[in-house]
């Protein structure tokens, strides 16, 4: 037990020096000796070698060392790779989440500037629409009085022809009683009546009309009958045209107004609605603008935390693989040192017992 331990130590010893491949054995030897631990192995050493111990002995254990050293380096090296698989899937899972993070980024900022210039372009719009629809009613309103002021015209024109059309039957029916025999006195008040209402017209038309009547009340002859009723047959059949022709514009400024008023009640129909659309719209927009910038600002917090956890996990992949490294590093100088000693042991075991001696007769 005592010499498995003391055999032991002398490969902690060894493995804390410092050797290069271009050392002697006792040069390696004389390193281990400055140590005033590995002093006091080599002295135990020394005293197993001056007794006869069995070098085989060292070289089995030292062979184990070494195994052992490599077993644990084949260890270290699955916990690597399988924290380096891990690793890499959380990167990829991180890196996956912070590409989403900053798509919904520029996804939520382009809506969110869209929206803000759809927004102010139906603004916009609703202001003109809202104008166009207080000139649509004022256009209406306006057209529907210059159409009312057409019909009361013409209502105010027809009655006038029927009331001279009515006085120029009573004159005809008049001329006509006294072309029969009747006495003018007879037919006095009636021809006044009819006299005064045509000279109350002041129609150029009823001029002629007027003095032919003046001159029969003051000399009734048949010639002048005749021809007083050839010019009131005359001025009727105007009349009649021109009642007509009163009538056809009035029935075309009707279909106009018809025609018109529609469109103006479409117009106006349509631009109602449109406004309704464009304020509903706006009151869309405006909510659009809200959520967006909430998510906006949701997504740029679930980037900056996606962020440092890949700065973490980063920061501890890096520790690791530092660690590891220096853990490789360290077993390989241990199982460099562990092959140096073999080597000592086995092939240059005199010049061992030579540096031994030396030192024996120096201390």
């Amino acid at each position: 037990m005592a010499r498995s331990l003391t055999i032991l130590a002398i490969v902690f010893a060894v493995a804390t020096a410092r050797v290069t491949k271009s050392e002697s054995p006792k040069e390696i030897l004389a390193q281990v000796n400055k140590d005033s631990f590995g002093n006091s192995i080599l002295s135990v050493l020394q005293l197993q070698l001056a007794t006869g111990g069995p070098v085989g002995e060292i070289q089995i254990l030292l062979n184990n060392i070494a195994s052992q050293l490599n077993g644990d380096q084949k260890k270290a090296d699955k916990v690597h790779e399988s924290d380096t698989v891990a690793f890499e899937k959380i990167i990829a899972d991180l890196e996956q989440e912070i590409a989403y993070h900053q798509s919904q980024i520029v996804a939520l900022s382009n809506l969110r500037d869209s929206t803000t210039e759809a927004l102010g372009e139906a603004e916009s719009e609703v202001r003109v629409v809202t104008s166009d629809i207080a000139n649509n009613e004022k256009s209406f309103a306006d057209e529907s009085a210059t159409r009312q002021s057409q019909h009361e015209t013409w209502v105010r024109k027809d009655a006038e022809h029927v009331d001279q059309m009515d006085a120029i039957d009573e004159a005809s029916k008049i001329v006509q009683h006294l072309q029969a025999g009747v006495a003018f006195a007879q037919l006095k008040s009636r021809f006044e009546k009819v006299q005064a209402k045509l000279m109350e017209s002041k129609h150029a038309l009823f001029k002629p009309l007027i003095n032919a009547l003046t001159q029969l009340a003051s000399k009734v002859d048949n010639k002048s009958i005749i021809k007083i009723l050839e010019l009131l047959a005359q001025i009727r059949q105007q009349l009649v045209a021109s009642r007509a022709s009163l009538l056809a514009t009035e029935e075309k400024q009707a279909a106009n107004w018809e025609v018109q008023s529609s469109h103006l009640q479409e117009e106006h129909k349509r631009l109602v609605e449109r406004k309704a659309f464009l304020e509903n719209s706006i009151v869309q927009f405006k909510v659009t603008i809200q959520e967006a910038v909430e998510d906006l600002e949701d997504q740029t917090l679930f980037l900056e935390d996606a962020e440092d956890s890949l700065s973490i996990q980063e920061r501890w992949a890096a520790e690791q693989e530092s660690q590891y490294e220096a853990q490789t590093f360290e077993r390989e100088q241990q199982l460099e040192v562990v092959e140096r000693l073999q080597e000592v042991l086995t092939q240059k075991l005199s010049a061992a017992s030579e540096f031994l001696q030396v030192r024996e007769e120096v201390f």
